[in-house]
């Protein structure tokens, strides 16, 4: 028999984050490891994205640089060429929806990831967390499944080797702040929580994890070399979830790095880089799994120093993360997700 294969389209770039990248990853292992599933990508950007999965030991379809960009051939030479049975998309440009249908109407299986556009009424399979904007999706036309839950978020397979999580943790004098802000951090927030942080003079330790893609490293050691506080300064890699195991406290750009800490039951600030990522973070804080300051080009370093400051007077208080509440998140969203495709190829 041979063997099923999908096509995943996703995209990676310093500009736009790895997020969506990291969370198709999870998603192709699952096929490979439990499915007997191959998965490709389709990727428009950028080199540093398409070694990433390379090096993963995927296929990466990318277009030719021709003008004008024609999207439906492109990604249906892609599913011809390795004969996919399914094309999950978690993108967030202009794909239009008409392709989507077309190439559905070719049977393939079509997935769609968190996605609002016109291109879910097309697709067979769409999941989502329970953000408040899901709800006021009209869905007139579609004939396809939605999955909204918690149970349906994306992650890291390797996320449940860290789980149940003891919590808080104990072995330290002081609490520990861990920054994260994605594997780019396009818009510095790093830099932003960094300032934030150095206003305070309560006791705590503060790591700052960095991506493989940050690009303002000379910006931080200035930043670092007049700052009162020290602050360590890591590129964790594969080992973030040590990091964040050990966390009292993070400080975050909203997005999949803020499921994966709720998961874990790390208490988190979110910074939001966009409206809907502010509107998305409310689910989030409305579970108890952290607090939301908005959109980041509206939070000054007072702000989110206070915030932090609140969080370690509650800390200091008794005042912690419920274990239910933890337990929300299992980390089990892609091996789910995966088994309903896989059910459905077959």
């Amino acid at each position: 028999m041979s063997r099923k294969s999908v096509l995943i389209r996703c995209d990676g770039a310093s500009e736009i984050g790895l997020g969506h990248l990291v969370r198709c990853l999870a998603l192709a292992d699952e096929f490979s490891r439990r499915h007997n599933i191959c998965a490709a990508f389709a990727m428009r950007h950028s080199p540093l994205a398409f070694n990433i999965v390379q090096q993963k030991g995927y296929k990466v379809f990318t277009p030719q640089q021709q003008e004008p960009f024609d999207y439906g051939r492109w990604l249906e030479e892609a599913i011809s060429r390795i004969n996919a049975g399914a094309l999950i998309l978690d993108v967030r440009d202009e794909l239009p929806g008409q392709v989507v249908a077309r190439i559905r109407g070719q049977g393939v299986l079509i997935v769609a990831l968190d996605d609002s556009s016109e291109r879910r009424l097309y697709a067979d399979l769409v999941f989502y967390p329970p953000v408040p904007q899901v709800q006021r999706l009209d869905w007139s036309g579609f004939c396809g499944q939605v999955y909204i839950g918690w149970e349906w978020v994306v992650l890291r397979p390797e996320i449940t080797h860290y789980l149940p999580r003891p919590h808080p943790p104990s072995h330290r004098p002081h609490p520990l702040v861990l920054v994260t802000m994605g594997g780019s951090d396009p818009c510095g927030l790093t830099l932003l929580a960094a300032r934030g942080l150095d206003l305070l003079t309560e006791e705590f330790e503060t790591v700052l994890a960095l991506g493989p893609a940050f690009k303002q490293q000379e910006a931080l050691e200035a930043l670092l070399s007049r700052a009162r506080r020290k602050m360590a300064v890591q590129w964790p890699g594969d080992k973030l979830f040590d990091l964040m195991e050990q966390a009292d406290l993070a400080i975050v750009s909203f997005g999949v790095t803020a499921y994966e800490l709720a998961a874990l039951g790390v208490p988190a600030i979110y910074l939001c880089l966009t409206k809907d990522h502010a509107e998305s973070a409310k689910a989030l804080v409305e579970a108890g799994f952290g607090q939301s300051l908005g959109l980041f080009s509206q939070v000054s370093e007072n702000a989110l120093a206070e915030a932090v400051r609140e969080f370690l007077t509650a800390k200091a208080a008794g005042k912690t993360t419920t274990t239910a509440t933890r337990r929300l998140i299992d980390g089990r969203g892609a091996e789910r997700v995966a088994r309903l495709v896989a059910e459905r190829l077959c």
